[in-house]
């Protein structure tokens, strides 16, 4: 072989040695390469959770001072007041302090009156007269029975219940109204009727002015006893002063 064969030789073999290494070392620095972004990237992701850490510890600090100073003022607002109690509980009660108390009113005078019933309930009055003395069955006409109970009730009012607001109520039992139908549309306006007749006598004797003074009809709404019987729907069937307190 020639001295030139060798050298071409010699040649092509370092280059493919040159080749094969420069091969090598591309694949290693495209390795290390992949792996440093990969360092960077989770470098950047433990960066971020720590500033995320680190600004909940923040608000977590502020929110425990905000509570410690809302606690403090509290605790102090706690000892103002138990220290108000204490003074409070250690001063004497004045002679003169007196609490007011219900009375109720004595009914004695209402009593013996035809047809009517007398209660209190914490000041109230409520007396409750029998529509058998007061009306005639399906009208709102004051009987000659009804007038006399309803004087005598005057007289007691003007002179033990002067000034006081009065309310009349009117009241039927549920039976529908058959024989006065023309006059009478329903209980209510029965009911109502019946309540301002009482009024009108009221308002004659002067027990009360007209500012001081109502009348309202409930109909069958508000019954004092079943409705199933005669006796019920006859107590059912009254009108009711109410004297309020």
């Amino acid at each position: 072989m020639s001295a030139i064969s060798r050298g071409l030789l010699l040649f092509l073999v370092a280059s493919i040695t040159a080749g094969c290494q420069t091969t090598s070392l591309e694949r290693e620095l495209s390795y290390n390469q992949n792996k440093l972004r990969d360092a960077e990237e989770q470098r950047d992701r433990l960066e971020f959770q720590l500033a995320t850490c680190e600004n909940q510890q923040q608000e977590s600090v502020s929110e425990l001072v905000a509570l410690q100073k809302r606690f403090a003022d509290l605790s102090a607002q706690n000892a103002r007041m138990v220290a108000k109690i204490d003074l409070l509980e250690s001063q004497p009660i004045p002679a003169s302090v007196t609490f007011d108390e219900v009375v109720e009113p004595d009914l004695g005078s209402f009593a013996g009156i035809d047809g009517l019933a007398a209660s209190s309930d914490g000041g109230k009055v409520t007396l409750t007269l029998d529509q058998q003395v007061l009306f005639n069955s399906g009208s709102a006409d004051i009987s000659k029975r009804g007038q006399q109970a309803l004087t005598a009730m005057a007289t007691v009012l003007k002179e033990q219940f002067a000034g006081k607001e009065i309310r009349v109520e009117g009241h039927t039992d549920n039976t529908p109204i058959v024989k006065t139908k023309g006059r009478w549309a329903s209980n209510w306006e029965l009911s109502t009727t019946r309540a301002c007749s009482v009024l009108r006598k009221l308002l004659a004797a002067d027990v009360s002015n007209e500012s001081n003074i109502s009348a309202v009809g409930y109909g069958s709404t508000r019954p004092v006893s079943s409705n199933s019987d005669k006796k019920g729907r006859s107590q059912n069937r009254r009108v009711e002063v109410i004297v309020l307190p």
